[in-house]
């Protein structure tokens, strides 16, 4: 009889202690989605919907999350849209079923959830940057990052938004591939301007002091000819230098004769000539003139050819007989040099160059958002001439950087032709920017990584300005975001001592970080070098996000456009 007393009490406790520990469970759920609810309402408020959309949004959100819920029953919310705080108020009362308390007739045990939102919109600042290397021209990349980033400006900047969100939204854009096109902020990054015109003066190997016909031979006549004209420009001996003018230098020939003065007249039957320098030549000649490139037995029917300027030595061997048979009358070896008459004073070479292509900045501010200016500009193309004297135009104007001169992957030729976007909140100019997205080239993914920041950096003001110009980083009720984006490996950069592409955009996500930019990452189907220092620039992991189709790409963007919104939503 005692135990029969005491078993009451005890099943109400241990009922008590099951139900409770349920009920609790089903009010943070409850909790939990009504919170949700009213951050979902939060942004269709901001879209300019009326209060009465906004509470069906959120009883809708509820039905849909908390339906198929065992033995919970809830009453509609009750939403509260205050228009001056910019509130939303939501509370839900509802009651959860027993298990055991109905022994001791409780049949439910009921609870209540409140929660808040603010949908007044609070100021922010988001740049996107996209991927136009030569690889996102495969398997329609291109294509489904155009609509996914619409989709993602869909989201921030609804077309039917209201005035306020408008105003407090801003979105920026750039795109890269082995460089960045700076478009009209190039002279204010670089401090040069967009076309600049490169000077190399070409000092003269020799003067009028320095012509000679250097150590002439008794034996025959050597001579510089012109075939155009069949004149003798010079007799060449050991050690000459003799001007040509520029009218002569396409038909020259070297021509062997004797009269009766030589020494050897009337004893030569036929001549080896070996000519080597800027021009090569060997030639047997039977017959006088002995020519470097034969004739039809006269001065005036020696054929020529157009020669380089520069440094020769020739080699002579006069024979007896025919066919360089019989004794050996001469074996000489001497050097000369031709000099165009052009190039006896100083020649300016010049070289315009219309480009506003950038690369990275080095020096102290490399890995920072400080404001281009001394020691801190970014790098652009560059022309320099290169003397190549056995040319007639004196040398070559090669184009690129310095740092890596003379290699096409940093001639700057891939450069897109479209410039960035600084903060706006006008959909066409972002619409038309995605829009006009075209790949090709490298992949140096530090770059779009540093103009991301670049344009939503405070101290960038002073390049985009009026309202273009970025919020301070102390600017109350704001937030500041970037969307990183690539389908590669970063494989390209200027100053490789300052570290590879990648390890440079890991230095300029972990500064970026520190100012508490929010950092979003998307690597479309990229290979794992390109996930890896995505997954390391993002925020946490979930901001990053690994998409390998058009609808998880879409989705990608879509998610990550609603969480920036939610940056300035609070609960």
């Amino acid at each position: 009889m005692l135990f029969g007393l005491v078993l009451i009490p005890i099943v109400a406790v241990a009922g008590f202690a099951v139900d409770f520990q349920q009920t609790v469970k089903r009010k943070n759920k409850v909790q939990l989605v009504l919170d949700s609810a009213v951050l979902a309402a939060a942004r269709v408020k901001q879209t300019g919907a009326e209060d009465t959309e906004v509470k069906l949004a959120v009883q809708q959100y509820m039905d849909a999350s908390i339906a198929g819920l065992g033995g919970l029953a809830c009453d509609p919310a009750v939403v509260q849209v205050t228009e001056g705080d910019e509130n939303i108020e939501a509370s839900i009362y509802c009651q959860q079923t027993t298990a055991l308390m109905k022994v001791v007739g409780q049949d439910q045990m009921p609870f209540t959830v409140v929660s808040g939102s603010e949908y007044g919109i609070d100021k922010i600042d988001v740049a996107f940057m996209f991927d136009v290397s030569g690889s996102m021209n495969s398997s329609s990349r291109l294509t489904n990052l155009k609509a996914a980033a619409q989709e993602a400006v869909d989201v921030l900047l609804p077309p039917n938004a209201s005035g306020d969100l408008i105003e407090n939204t801003r979105l920026a854009m750039v795109s890269y591939n082995a460089m960045v096109n700076a478009g009209d902020f190039f002279e204010d990054v670089t401090g040069v301007p967009a076309t600049r015109t490169y000077t190399h003066v070409i000092e003269p190997d020799y003067t009028e002091d320095d012509l000679t016909s250097g150590d002439i031979y008794d034996d025959f006549l050597i001579g510089l000819y012109d075939t155009d004209t069949d004149q003798l420009i010079a007799e060449i001996g050991d050690g000459a230098v003799i001007e040509v003018e520029t009218w002569q230098d396409d038909d020259l020939t070297i021509a062997v004769t004797l009269a009766p003065s030589h020494d050897l007249y009337g004893q030569v039957e036929s001549m080896r000539l070996q000519l080597s320098g800027t021009e090569s030549r060997n030639q047997t000649e039977n017959v006088e003139p002995y020519a470097l490139y034969g004739d039809s037995g006269s001065i005036s029917s020696m054929n020529g050819r157009d020669w380089d300027m520069g440094d020769f030595t020739l080699r002579l061997r006069a024979y007896s007989g025919n066919n360089l048979s019989g004794s050996k009358l001469f074996d000489e070896t001497f050097d000369f040099s031709l000099v165009l008459s052009t190039g006896m004073t100083s020649t300016t070479k010049t070289y315009t160059l219309t480009s506003t292509c950038v690369w990275e900045r080095d020096g102290d501010e490399k890995f920072t958002d400080a404001a281009p200016g001394t020691n801190a500009y970014l790098s652009y193309q560059q022309a320099w001439f290169v003397e190549k004297d056995w040319q007639s135009d004196g040398g070559d104007w090669f184009v690129g950087h310095p740092n890596r001169p003379y290699d096409g992957k940093y001639d700057g030729n891939e450069c897109r032709d479209i410039e960035p976007v600084e903060l706006t909140n006008n959909r066409t100019t972002l619409s038309n920017y995605i829009s006009s997205l075209t790949a090709g080239g490298y992949t140096a993914g530090h770059l779009g990584v540093a103009w991301t920041w670049y344009l939503v950096a405070e101290d960038w003001d002073s390049v985009f300005n009026g309202t273009a110009a970025p919020l301070a980083y102390t600017e109350p009720d704001s937030a500041k975001a970037v969307i990183l984006m690539t389908d590669g490996a970063f494989n390209a950069e200027i100053f490789p001592e300052q570290g590879s592409s990648d390890s440079q955009a890991r230095s300029l996500c972990d500064n970026m970080k520190a100012k508490d930019i929010k950092v979003y990452a998307v690597a479309l189907n990229a290979p794992t070098a390109g996930k890896e220092v995505l997954a390391y620039c993002a925020s946490g992991p979930d901001f990053y996000f690994e998409p390998e189709t058009a609808s998880e790409l879409t989705e990608a963007y879509k998610q990550i456009a609603t969480s920036i919104s939610d940056l300035r939503i609070s609960k």
